[in-house]
């Protein structure tokens, strides 16, 4: 065991001084995430264009004339995106989706509504918004305010007025960049442990040592298992700089501490060299790797970060996404950021660090028997 020791303490600083002659390497650690995190906040707007489902309690025991003509407004195609796509409930039902977040926006139309406007009394609609983050309150906010316009216009005399009553998930509303860059930075750490442990595997092949390492009388695992924790390592640069400009920017600095920060992303970064070791044994050229580790961690940043649903891939991508160490890291994570909770974290971190020791085990097998086959077809 001690020289298993000695041959990975010997490796890991090997790999440190190479990467510390490759700036541009380094470089592409930081700049990789840096630059969707640019883009994102360049670009980034509204994300209801196809429409916002929303709950509709009717409360009013006598609807007529302007109940049903605000139904209808609020119903009807808009010229502006996005459309409110109606679902009358009860108050109860409206109640208890809007609490466990499977709906966003609750429309209220109170009892007295019809005898007020009637009267040409002042009246007040209820608006229940689930204020996630504060453009995620704006865009449902918008079309309903739109839309009370409209009937204000059409069904009301000049002389009488709308009042708005929405009532808030949450006492604070997160600004959604601030939000974006705290989860960028786990995309930070996917990509930056990814490419390097790659990296590191490609560098072998391209300069034709990978055979030396195989023959050599030192442990050939503790060499990978080196490379393994170096890539995982380096892939921790870029968060701290994408937090603190997301800090600077949006005066968002994430609720919870670096232990909890570090006992879930370490074992995420871990996975994810692992993962880049057995691709950099497939792809034998650091030309594929930056590609390809770049797209995998972006598509698991969109997929599992929540940004897009994921019944939109398929029953059977939400379920296995649903177990799959990333979204562990997600959940744990960004209810930490959220709500300053940690009620899922060690179940979280328990299969988190489960993988990692699992990619620890498995990453020099599964090169071994890569390396195996390739002789086979040379």
């Amino acid at each position: 065991m001690g020289y298993f020791l000695r041959v990975l303490r010997a490796t890991i600083l090997k790999e440190i001084r190479i990467l510390r002659r490759n700036k541009v390497t380094i470089g592409l650690v930081v700049l990789a995430p840096l630059m969707f995190w640019s883009g994102f906040v360049l670009l980034m707007g509204g994300v209801y264009s196809q429409g916002i489902e929303a709950g509709l309690v009717v409360l009013e025991t006598e609807p007529g004339y302007f109940t049903n003509g605000l139904i209808e407004i609020l119903g009807a195609p808009d010229e502006i995106p996005p459309n409110l796509i109606l679902r009358e409930m009860d108050n109860d039902t409206a109640s208890a989706l809007f609490k466990t977040g499977e709906i966003m926006l609750v429309i209220v139309i109170p009892d007295g509504f019809e005898e007020s406007l009637s009267q040409n009394e002042s009246t007040s609609v209820g608006i229940w918004v689930n204020n996630f983050h504060e453009d995620m309150t704006k865009n449902l906010r918008m079309p309903v305010i739109r839309k009370l316009d409209l009937f204000y216009q059409t069904y009301l005399g000049e002389d009488a007025s709308v009042d708005f009553d929405y009532t808030l998930l949450r006492p604070y509303t997160y600004p959604r960049l601030g939000y974006m860059t705290w989860t960028m930075s786990i995309y930070a750490v996917m990509f930056g442990a990814l490419f390097m442990g790659g990296s590191l595997m490609t560098q072998e092949f391209e300069d034709k040592t990978i055979e030396e390492i195989e023959m050599a009388s030192h442990s050939p695992a503790a060499i990978t298992v080196g490379k393994l924790l170096t890539g995982a390592s380096i892939g921790f640069i870029a968060p701290p700089v994408l937090l603190l400009l997301g800090f600077v920017g949006f005066g968002i600095w994430p609720k919870g501490d670096i232990i909890t920060y570090m006992l879930l992303s370490l074992p995420l970064s871990i996975t994810a060299s692992g993962i880049g070791i057995i691709l950099g044994s497939l792809v034998k050229h650091s030309v594929y790797i930056v590609p390809i580790s770049a797209l995998s961690s972006l598509f698991y940043w969109i997929m599992g970060g929540g940004m897009v649903p994921l019944l939109i891939a398929g029953l059977s991508f939400g379920i296995a996404d649903t177990y799959s160490p990333i979204s562990n890291a997600y959940r744990s994570l960004t209810e930490m950021f959220v709500d300053g909770t940690s009620s899922s974290l060690f179940v979280d971190a328990g299969i988190l660090w489960m993988a990692a020791v699992a990619f620890l085990l498995f990453a020099h097998l599964a090169v071994k028997r890569l390396l195996r086959l390739g002789n086979r077809t040379l």
